[in-house]
């Protein structure tokens, strides 16, 4: 069964022809009436506005009737669910758009890893991606990829966490409706449990140390836990 048309808008064809006094023809060229492939498909929508005045949404460049009437239905979603969705949004753009707003807020060091991630792997692998298109599969797929040439747990945990925390920004700026990565980032690394040297250890550390290791007295660190333990 045939789609039916978007219930607002209208979509129409249009050229860049101009008159002689070099206004645009517009939608009124007379060659897109002689059967012709002249000129492409555009819609045209009054969106509503806090000061009762036209505001038209006005695309063109469309191959086809089909695009152009697509490309209306989005603009009306956007409008009734609130989100900002452009399919000419591609990863690439809007990662360097938030690496751009997170280093005013970020702490110097914090903020040089997620501008490594980003540049080293993020956009070198979804850059081209629209944000609209991403899915979980992607981030999955790259996830399997980066452990299975050796790269360690911890730096691909890193690396998807960076990327996670980028599209939470986009889910909260009403860009996308939910954030691809959310469910499929890897499990935080377990760090090695960590355990304390016992005196012997200490020492046998200390002494490998050089003598130019001192404290703020003046010895040398390793004399100072010497004299500790002959005073015991």
């Amino acid at each position: 069964m045939a789609s039916q048309p978007p219930e607002r808008g209208r979509v129409y064809r249009r050229c860049g022809c101009r008159r002689p006094d070099g206004r645009q023809y517009g939608a009124r060229c007379p060659k897109l009436h002689d059967g012709s492939r002249h000129g492409s498909w555009a819609f045209a929508v009054d969106l509503p506005s806090a000061d009762g005045k036209r505001h038209p949404l006005c695309r063109s460049g469309f191959a086809t009737q089909k695009a152009a009437e697509t490309a209306l239905e989005r603009a009306l979603e956007s409008e009734r669910t609130g989100l900002d969705r452009s399919e000419d949004l591609t990863l690439a753009t809007y990662l360097a758009e938030w690496l751009r707003l997170k280093e005013k807020a970020l702490k110097p060091t914090t903020f040089a890893h997620y501008r490594d991630h980003v540049h080293a792997d993020l956009i070198p692998t979804f850059g081209r991606l629209p944000l609209t298109h991403l899915r979980a599969r992607h981030t999955t797929a790259w996830s399997e990829a980066e452990l299975a040439r050796g790269r360690g747990r911890t730096a691909v945990y890193r690396i998807g966490a960076t990327f996670s925390s980028a599209l939470s920004h986009a889910v909260r700026t009403r860009v996308i409706v939910a954030n691809p990565c959310r469910y499929v980032l890897l499990p935080r690394p377990v760090a090695p449990e960590r355990i304390c040297w016992n005196p012997a250890q200490a020492a046998a550390f200390l002494r490998r140390q050089p003598c130019s290791l001192r404290r703020s007295d003046g010895r040398s660190v390793r004399d100072a836990a010497g004299h500790r333990h002959a005073a015991r």
